[in-house]
C-alpha cells in the first residue's frame, strides 16, 4: 500500500480565439459551392476548383431596343429579377459588354440596347457581375501576401436583394451562440450592393458596440453621400480608382490587411491609417485634390501613395470606418470583448476542476476574476490595442462612476471589482444564483497619428 497517493488535475490555459482573423469574401453565384456553404481558401489558386462556368447561349436577338438572351440550361434566377452581367464572346460584338439583365424565364433574360447590331453568327456566354468579382477580390486579396487564409462564402445565383438576405439569414445563425463560436468576423461584399437599400439596413442591425461583424464596402463617387449619413461604425467603405485593371478589387486589400492581423507582444497591431496596400491602382491625385479631400473628410477610404513620405508605395487612406473612428478603435474593443470573456470563463471552468485552488464565490475569488482581467488588459498594452497602464479599484459602482467621470484614471485601463459584501448586499439574489455582475472596465483604444502640424519660426536676428 502506498504510503504517499497523489491527487492530480490538470490547469489549462484557453486556446486564442481567431474569431478576428477569420473572414470571408462573398460570392453570389460566382463558384460551385452549394448556396450558403463556406471553403477555406489557403492559397490564390484554391479558388480555382470552385470557379462557376459561363452560361452558354444558345440564341441571342434584338428588336425594338431589347435584346432576348436564350441559354442552354436554366440560369438559377427568379422571374423578374435584375442581374448586372457580362455578354461575352458574341458576334457581331455589339450585342457584348455589361448590362443589367431582367430574367424572364428559366432560360432566357432581357437587356437594353439602343442599336441593333445584326442578326448573331456567334454565340457567346452570359456572366454574373458578381461571379466575376469573387475572383477579382481572390487576386486582390492574395496580392497582399500570404499570411492569412480567407474563406469564399456562396449565398447562390441570386438577386441582389436575395443575395442580401440569404447573408443576413446566414450572420444571424452565425452569430447565435455567441462569439464562442462564431464563424466570421468581416465580410468582402460585391460592389452591386453598394445602392442597395436592404443593405443598409441589414449592416444597421450590426452597428451595436458588442456587435462582432464588419462590412467592407465598395462605394462610387456618385454614391457614397448616402452611406456618409449613417455613419455606420461597423462599415468600413471605400472608392476605387476611376481606371483599375481587370483582375483588381480594391477594397480586398485593406480587407486581408485587417486579417492579418495578429497581436502579440513582439507583433503588434499598427494604425490602419497610411498601411501599405499591393496590387491596387491609386486615386488620381491630379485634379482630384478637393474630391481626395472630401472623402477623407467623409471617411471615406481609397488607395492613395506614400510619395509624401518619400517612399513609391501604394498605401490607405485613411482607415476610418464609416463613424469616424479609425479600423483600429472597434478592432480593440472586440479584441478585448473577445478575450476578457475568454479568459475569465477559462478561470471559472479550471477554477472548477483542480482540488488545489478551487474558484468560489468570495471575495478572494472576485479578486481572482479581477486579476485575470488585469492580465488580459496588460496583454492588450503590450500589443499596441489600449493606451495607458492597467490600474485596480475596488470600490462601489458609484464610488468608481465618480472618480472616473473626474479624470481620475484618465489615459489608463481600469477595471473596478465591487467588493463581495457590498455587491450581494445591494443584490441580495445575486449569491443564491451564482450571478456575479461587479467587474467593469475602461479603456481607450491606441490610434496612430493622422496629421500632424510644425510651428516653424524663421528668424533674421543672428546673436543676442
Amino acid at each position: 500500500m502506498a504510503i504517499v497517493n497523489i491527487n492530480v488535475s490538470v490547469t489549462n490555459p484557453p486556446k486564442p480565439t481567431n474569431l478576428l482573423k477569420s473572414g470571408a469574401m462573398v460570392s453570389a453565384g460566382g463558384t460551385t459551392l452549394t448556396p450558403g456553404s463556406f471553403q477555406l481558401l489557403t492559397s490564390k489558386d484554391d479558388l480555382k476548383s470552385f470557379i462557376s462556368p459561363a452560361k452558354t447561349i444558345s440564341a441571342i436577338a434584338w428588336a425594338t431596343n431589347t435584346v432576348t438572351v436564350t441559354l442552354v440550361e436554366s440560369h438559377g434566377w427568379a422571374d423578374g429579377d435584375e442581374v448586372p452581367v457580362i455578354i461575352a464572346g458574341v458576334v457581331p460584338t455589339g450585342y457584348n459588354g455589361a448590362f443589367t439583365a431582367t430574367v424572364t424565364g428559366d432560360k432566357t433574360l432581357t437587356y437594353l440596347l439602343n442599336t441593333d447590331p445584326g442578326s448573331a453568327t456567334t454565340m457567346g456566354t452570359v456572366t454574373a457581375v458578381a461571379a466575376g468579382e469573387i475572383q477579382q477580390m481572390n487576386t486582390t486579396y492574395w496580392a497582399q501576401g500570404t499570411s492569412r487564409a480567407v474563406y469564399v462564402l456562396e449565398l447562390g445565383e441570386l438577386s441582389v436583394p436575395a443575395a442580401v438576405a440569404a447573408l443576413g439569414g446566414f450572420i444571424d445563425e452565425d452569430i447565435s451562440l455567441g462569439n464562442t463560436y462564431q464563424k466570421f468576423f468581416s465580410y468582402l461584399v460585391p460592389r452591386e450592393w453598394d445602392t442597395e437599400q436592404a443593405f443598409k439596413t441589414l449592416a444597421n442591425n450590426y452597428t451595436s458596440p458588442g456587435s462582432l461583424v464588419k462590412f467592407f464596402v465598395t462605394t462610387t463617387i456618385a454614391t457614397y453621400d448616402a452611406w456618409v449619413s449613417g455613419k455606420y461604425p461597423n462599415v468600413f467603405a471605400g472608392v476605387e480608382a476611376p481606371s483599375i485593371g481587370a483582375t483588381e478589387f480594391s477594397m480586398a486589400a485593406p480587407f486581408q490587411s485587417s486579417l492579418a492581423n495578429d497581436p502579440g507582444s513582439s507583433n503588434m497591431v499598427p494604425p490602419m491609417a497610411y498601411r501599405y496596400m499591393y496590387g491596387v491602382t491609386a486615386y488620381p491625385i491630379a485634379g482630384n485634390s478637393t474630391l481626395l479631400k472630401t472623402l477623407k473628410k467623409n471617411h471615406i477610404n481609397y488607395i492613395g501613395t506614400a510619395a509624401e513620405g518619400g517612399l513609391s508605395n501604394k498605401m490607405l487612406e485613411a482607415g476610418h470606418m464609416l463613424d469616424g473612428k479609425p479600423f483600429n478603435y472597434w478592432y480593440s474593443v472586440a479584441w478585448c470583448a473577445l478575450n476578457l470573456e475568454l479568459n475569465l470563463a477559462n478561470e471559472v471552468i479550471n477554477g472548477s476542476n483542480t482540488t488545489v485552488n478551487p474558484l468560489y464565490y468570495d471575495q478572494k475569488g472576485i479578486e481572482r476574476l479581477q486579476r485575470r482581467g488585469l492580465k488580459t488588459l496588460r496583454s492588450g498594452i503590450s500589443y499596441g490595442l489600449i493606451l495607458g497602464q492597467v490600474i485596480d479599484t475596488q470600490l462601489i459602482q458609484a464610488d468608481f462612476n465618480e472618480a472616473y467621470e473626474k479624470g481620475t484614471y484618465a489615459g489608463n485601463a481600469v477595471i473596478n471589482a465591487v467588493p463581495f459584501d457590498n455587491y450581494t448586499s445591494l443584490n441580495p439574489s445575486a449569491y443564491d444564483e451564482g450571478d456575479y455582475g461587479g467587474l467593469s472596465a475602461v479603456i481607450t483604444p491606441k490610434r496612430g497619428f493622422e496629421s500632424i502640424t510644425f510651428n516653424l519660426n524663421v528668424t533674421n536676428f543672428v546673436g543676442a
